[in-house]
């Protein structure tokens, strides 16, 4: 009945596998665990070969990493049952019902949301950046994710249905970090599939320092710019992106050498103040604006 799908990528899911486990065999249902790793260093393999012998855990380790859709697509084919969840590996169940609660939506065909939190407790450490960002922007309960449902879709907790998943797969064409979600979603939409939001989050527990955040930060708004072009520059992607839409009225306004070269200049500062101890969420989209803008000219076809 039940597949439950974990890209792993570098990092230890033993403790996350073993308390899926549990609460699966507490569910007296037919499932599985599917674990595919994506090339990870050797110490992670070794270390999450400790639940491989576990019954119901099927592993696979790739020799070459393939990315996040691609290994999303090839969890989907290997699933055997009709409802497979998907899970970013560095998430941690907040309870012991977190397949109980989607298990009670497990019902005819669909998709379905369950929502991210973080740690309650700030981190001291360089990794207080993404804490924030997460609190700030992706923490959202279920009431307000359902408004535009298709517009908060988010790839580290979600289930769906076998069918949908293979008759919509993740566009294999985007590669590296970012936005893959936003273009599934996307499809989704375009594809009259609805969203469905419930409360049934997972805690990231995965943080990044400041300096990873900012990279995989600056490699999203590239991303951003080549989902734009691969939809056609479909019109219902900037009221999804926020960051797209302002970079859109910049662009119509001929201002984006301008604003690339300004923001280019303020970059510095901008980054002193993210990688200290009393970051800025608006100096954070300052800086990816910034990043979008001067990424323009890169993308000619898109800005003509």
């Amino acid at each position: 009945m039940l597949s439950i799908c974990i890209p792993i990528y570098n990092y230890d899911v033993t403790t996350l596998v073993k308390h899926l486990h549990q609460q699966g065999a507490a569910l007296n249902i037919d499932f599985e665990i599917l674990l595919m790793d994506d090339a990870s260093q050797q110490n992670y393999k070794a270390i999450n070969r400790e639940c491989y012998e576990l019954e119901h855990v099927i592993a696979i380790e790739l020799e070459q990493n393939v990315g996040r859709s691609r290994i999303r697509n090839l969890l989907a084919q290997k699933a055997r049952y009709s409802w497979l969840i998907f899970m970013d590996c560095d998430s941690q169940c907040p309870d012991d019902r977190y397949l109980a609660r989607y298990m009670e939506h497990a019902k005819g065909e669909g998709v379905v949301c369950g929502g991210r939190i973080y740690d309650d407790q700030a981190p001291e450490d360089d990794t207080y950046l993404h804490w924030l960002f997460g609190n700030k922007r992706e923490v959202k309960s279920c009431n307000i994710r359902a408004r535009k449902p298709n517009h908060s879709f988010m790839t580290n907790n979600f289930m769906i249905s076998a069918t949908i998943m293979r008759q919509i797969p993740f566009d294999e064409g985007l590669i590296g970090y970012g936005h893959e979600d936003t273009l599934f979603g996307l499809d989704l939409l375009k594809n009259g599939i609805k969203i469905r939001h419930i409360e049934n989050p997972l805690i990231h527990v995965g943080l990044q320092d400041a300096d990873d955040f900012l990279a995989k930060t600056r490699e999203g708004t590239r991303n951003l710019l080549k989902v734009y072009k691969i939809t056609g520059r479909d019109q219902a992607l900037p009221e999804m992106v926020k960051l797209l839409k302002t970079w859109l009225i910049i662009k119509k306004l001929g201002l984006c050498r301008l604003s690339g070269y300004i923001l280019g200049r303020m970059e510095p500062m901008l980054l002193r103040n993210l990688k200290g101890k009393n970051p800025s969420i608006f100096f954070l989209d300052l800086f990816k604006l910034g990043c979008i803008c001067r990424q323009t000219i890169r993308f000619k076809k898109i800005s003509q």
